[in-house]
């Protein structure tokens, strides 16, 4: 439903320089000459199911619905309860499920589980993406603050019961070592058995990594992760050596309504994802898809605007992200009036951006990579933004709803991608990788 755009031959000669003159590199794409991937994973089934009204997802490849009947789906999104024997606490009634906190649970028993559970959710290996949301329990002790800090006192109290000659201080000591270790057991043996079931999947943990930079109401804010974090993610390096893709999350809060603060609070996560993405190589780092959502976490019938869209997708796509997902709730589909207005937002909003980013990264990678790699900002901390020149092209729906594009790209539209952007380089065994 897009109109394909090339580059000038003229034009192309002008830019042609070797391919990758920087020692940065990103993942290659899951899906072949798709340098940027879009994937839906919204109950909007729904929507064409008893509204007779789908919405057009044409432009999102992979397709997965995440309501706990769906099965063989491109995206797999396993919560809490769909995979193993998961071992929480309650958050709402403070039972505990599976043996409470990861010292209690049975690792063996929730892998049994969890292999029933993977061939039930997954009956086929398509290429696709497998992502584990377990958000109960964080796997650093430090990050189990209120309310998580129930697994805290919960295994601190569990160390002195086996030993009441030990000091509160000892007692946590101890404590600390033994969930983070138990922790560690469930999520990495968790990654190992998916990828050896279904390894044509990429496997990761969603908000992983995180770098709990929420403090936007400050007047100072710049959005940077703080050095701590920076160093508690580190030391996970266990978890992304052990996952085979990233799956952080961008997810806006209607205080960074058509605010600055948005772009610094998106760009810095996506930022540290792409940092983690290179701890087992930076020569093959990971590939990053990025959560997003259409609507706000606090307003969940209020769309975002197109500025919005910039200050999410337009920041992940120009720090050089292999994706977006975008992620919904039932709120989207709930009523024949909710599919309305979800099928027009994307008509007049969502989906014609797409289309920018998507053909502007596109004309940028052919330029400045020969389709190698993906243009990504120089200084990664600016507000440079992979987009077609609204003086050379126009996107316009027509009639049965598809989309033309209007325009070429001029000398100098592909001179400030060059000016901007550089290429890093996708490092695959059957591509050289110029590096001086």
């Amino acid at each position: 439903k897009g109109t394909r755009k090339t580059i000038p031959q003229a034009v192309f000669t002008f830019l042609l320089v070797p391919c990758c003159l920087t020692m940065d590199f990103r993942a290659s794409p899951l899906i072949a000459n798709m340098s940027f991937l879009w994937a839906w994973n919204a109950p909007t089934d729904r929507c064409a199911g008893r509204f007779d009204m789908p919405p057009d997802l044409s432009l999102f490849p992979l397709v997965g619905d995440p309501q706990k009947g769906a099965t063989g789906n491109f995206i797999t999104l396993f919560y809490a309860d769909r995979l193993g024997y998961y071992p929480h606490i309650d958050e709402r009634t403070g039972r505990s499920v599976h043996g409470g906190i990861p010292q209690m649970g049975s690792l063996k028993k929730h892998l049994d589980k969890a292999k029933e559970d993977i061939s039930y959710y997954m009956p086929i290996d398509n290429v696709g993406l497998a992502v584990i949301d377990w958000e109960n329990w964080r796997p650093t002790w430090a990050r189990n603050w209120k309310p998580k800090d129930t697994y805290r006192d919960q295994s601190i109290e569990l160390v002195l019961q086996q030993n009441i000659q030990l000091t509160f201080p000892e007692a946590a000591k101890i404590a600390k070592v033994e969930f983070e270790k138990a922790a560690k057991s469930f999520m990495q043996e968790t990654l190992k058995l998916g990828k050896l079931l279904r390894p044509n999947h990429l496997w990761g943990y969603y908000l992983f990594p995180d770098c709990y930079n929420h403090n936007y109401n400050q007047p100072s804010y710049n959005g940077s992760c703080r050095d701590i974090e920076k160093r508690r993610n580190d030391a996970l390096d266990w978890l992304w050596k052990e996952s085979t893709a990233l799956f952080p999350s961008i997810y806006l809060n209607s205080r960074l309504k058509s605010s600055p603060q948005a772009a610094l609070f998106v760009r810095n996560r996506v930022q540290e994802a792409i940092r983690m993405s290179k701890v087992a190589s930076d020569k093959s780092p990971l590939p990053v898809f990025v959560y997003a959502r259409p609507v706000f976490t606090d307003v969940s019938l209020q769309f975002l605007s197109q500025g919005d869209l910039v200050n999410t997708i337009g920041e992940s796509v120009a720090l050089g992200a292999s994706g977006i997902i975008m992620w919904g709730s039932l709120n989207l589909s709930l009523t024949r009036q909710s599919c309305m207005n979800l099928d027009n937002y994307m008509k007049t909003t969502l989906n014609p951006y797409v289309i920018n980013v998507t053909l502007a990264t596109k004309m940028c990678s052919q330029a400045l990579c020969q389709e190698q790699g993906v243009c990504t900002r120089k200084y990664w901390n600016s507000s440079n933004y992979l987009h077609l020149n609204p003086k050379n092209f126009a996107i316009q729906t027509g009639k049965g709803g598809k989309y033309t594009v209007h325009g070429k790209p001029t000398l100098k539209d592909l001179q400030q991608f060059s000016k901007k952007f550089y290429c890093s380089c996708y490092c695959q065994e059957n591509i050289k990788c110029n590096i001086f």
